[in-house]
């Protein structure tokens, strides 16, 4: 028997797909792209998207349909364990009552140069290009030079069991 669980999710490259299906088979619902999101009435609804230039891709937008969904999840390049830089993209993204009421995550995906966006290619190359020149280097930025030149893949199946047994929770 399916369970009331839908996670929608926004994915240029692939990772938040990867993730929002790992995370729909464990709670034994269904995953959906939120362009294809139809009713969401009477659902647990999970919302994950990718990161991009600080913000959660299709958050506000998703907001507009659910604006209080069971858990959010965002997956971006640099390491989860730069707690800092994480905290700030929630500070950016979530107002403090959100971040009190809305469980919320952070995977690491990785990038998929082959798969993005001539624009963003450019853009990433551009921004890491400028990181490696840059001389007083914060610990974000040695992170961020170190793996932004070039296609990497970190997902990690196994990371989504906080918001896994979280959304059982509930």
């Amino acid at each position: 028997m399916k369970s009331n669980v839908i996670v929608v999710y926004k994915s240029t490259t692939g990772f938040t797909r990867q993730y929002a299906q790992a995370i729909a088979k464990a709670l034994g619902g269904e995953a959906v792209s939120l362009k294809n999101a139809g009713d969401l009435a009477g659902a647990r609804v999970i919302y994950g998207g990718r990161i991009i230039a600080g913000g959660v891709d299709g958050w506000k937008q998703f907001q507009k349909r659910c604006p209080r969904p069971a858990a959010l999840f965002a997956v971006g390049a640099l390491p989860a364990d730069l707690e800092d830089t994480v905290k700030a993209v929630w500070k950016q993204n979530l107002t403090e009552a959100e971040l009190a009421a809305i469980p919320h995550f952070y995977f690491q995906g990785g990038l998929r140069y082959d798969k993005m966006p001539l624009g963003e290619k450019l853009m990433m190359k551009a921004f890491a290009a400028m990181l490696a020149k840059k001389k007083d280097k914060s610990t974000y930025d040695q992170q961020a030079a170190a793996v932004m030149g070039h296609s990497y893949d970190c997902y990690n199946a196994a990371a989504i069991a906080p918001l896994v047994d979280t959304v059982q929770s509930l």
